[in-house]
């Protein structure tokens, strides 16, 4: 093996345990949040788009269960997430996955990039757009 593909192949891992770092922390935000209770009071302001592609990260990754020991799929996980932070939950929230990935790259980053630059300036970037009302 070479110099170059073996600095690929150590490039290539840094990102996939960078990315799996994310993917741990959006997972331990969204069991913070699930934690919330619906009648707390707590608002997302956030886009709606950003929110659900949170959620959909994490159902695609990551294990979560909810307190019956059953498997979130990204509807019940969308569900409950709503109740908490007092959102409307959309008629067809994968419509919003559709619509964030045409839009990459068109107007901001990706939500990965930027939830990543986020993590630099704070250990919980989703609480940054949750306020109590």
């Amino acid at each position: 093996m070479n110099d170059e593909s073996h600095e690929i192949r150590m490039e290539n891992e840094l990102k996939k345990n960078e990315m799996e770092r994310i993917l741990e922390t959006m997972r331990s935000e969204i069991i913070a949040i699930l934690a919330l209770s619906p009648h707390a009071g707590y608002a997302w302001k956030g886009t709606t788009t950003d929110l659900l592609e949170v959620i959909n990260a994490v159902v695609m990754s990551c294990e979560l269960f909810d307190e019956n020991g059953r498997r979130y799929t990204f509807g019940r996980l969308t569900h409950d997430i709503c109740l908490r932070l007092n959102r409307h939950e959309p008629h067809n929230p994968r419509s919003y996955l559709t619509k964030a990935r045409q839009r990459k790259n068109l107007h901001r980053p990706p939500l990965m990039r930027r939830y990543e630059a986020a993590l630099h300036h704070s250990p919980r970037p989703l609480f940054n757009h949750i306020v109590k009302k």
